[in-house]
Formats: structure tokens, sequence, C-alpha cells
């Protein structure tokens, strides 16, 4: 287009054609779409030449799909966030568990006298304790404020 002279509002509207560019995809869908997440249209996809998305219903359904693609990618990363969210409370949850069961193990033992299931049952207890605390630090210093789950006290 440059050598043949054509004015400086069509050469900006127009990009340079890459490989990359015209290059087709035939990746099948997976069910995460991980491999998508980053995928783009070339520039050339999106202009409007004499409103061809109005005269042609191929266009228009190409840009549909490509928005159900992209709104599907947006909706695993969603769902994804929440099921780290859910697994996160859920290990402190086992955690603070743990930790309990122990503490009922360690006042079981010493009523029999069995020091070394109290030595053992103390440790475990601590071990566990020290894992939610661990756990509930991090969960903090994300700077996530609207789960309750998590701020609850030990039941």
């Amino acid at each position: 287009m440059v050598a043949l002279g054509t004015g400086a509002d069509i050469l900006g509207h127009y990009q340079e054609l890459h490989k990359e560019d015209l290059a087709v995809q035939t990746a099948a869908f997976t069910q995460n779409a991980q491999e998508h997440c980053r995928t783009h249209l070339p520039w050339f996809w999106s202009i409007d030449i004499l409103w061809d998305t109005e005269s042609k219903s191929w266009m228009s359904e190409f840009y549909r799909i490509h928005w159900l693609q992209a709104k599907s990618v947006k909706d695993c990363w969603e769902e994804e966030e929440e099921l780290v969210i859910s697994e996160f409370q859920w290990a402190i949850s086992f955690f603070r568990f743990q930790a309990k069961e122990w503490h009922k193990i360690q006042m079981g033992s010493s009523t029999i006298g069995a020091p070394g299931v109290w030595c053992y049952a103390v440790r475990q207890r601590m071990v566990y304790s020290r894992l939610a605390k661990h756990a509930e630090c991090k969960w903090q210093a994300m700077n996530v404020t609207d789960i309750q789950f998590v701020l609850e006290k030990d039941l």
C-alpha cells in the first residue's frame, strides 16, 4: 500500500501483516481452556470494511463465537478463583479440626496415665495448630477480607 502511494489516513487504518497474523488455530477446546487465555484476533478482524458485519451474517457469527470463547475463559477463571478460596478455607478448617482431635486424645491419655501418648498428642496438636495459624496469616496477607469462614473462632 505504501508503494501504491496511499494516503496517511488509509495507512493509519491498516497495519502491517505478519506471518503469525495468518496462522490458523486448530487446538481443540478443553474443559479448562487454559491454552486459549492469551489468544486474540489479529488486527484485520476488528476493522469493519463497508459495514461487513451488517451485510454478512458469517462475520457476525465469527465475532459472536470469538466473544463466547473469551467469555468462557473469563468464566473458567472466576470458577477457579472460587475453588481456590474454598480450598484455602477447607485446609484451615482441617488443620483446626485435627488440632482439636489431638487435644481430645491428649486429655484422654492424661486421665488414663499414658505419658507416651500424651507427649505424642501434644506434639501433633501443636503441629496442626501452627499449620492453621500459618495458613490464616497467609490468607490475611493476601488481603482477602470478604470471607467470614476463615475468620471464625475455633468451635
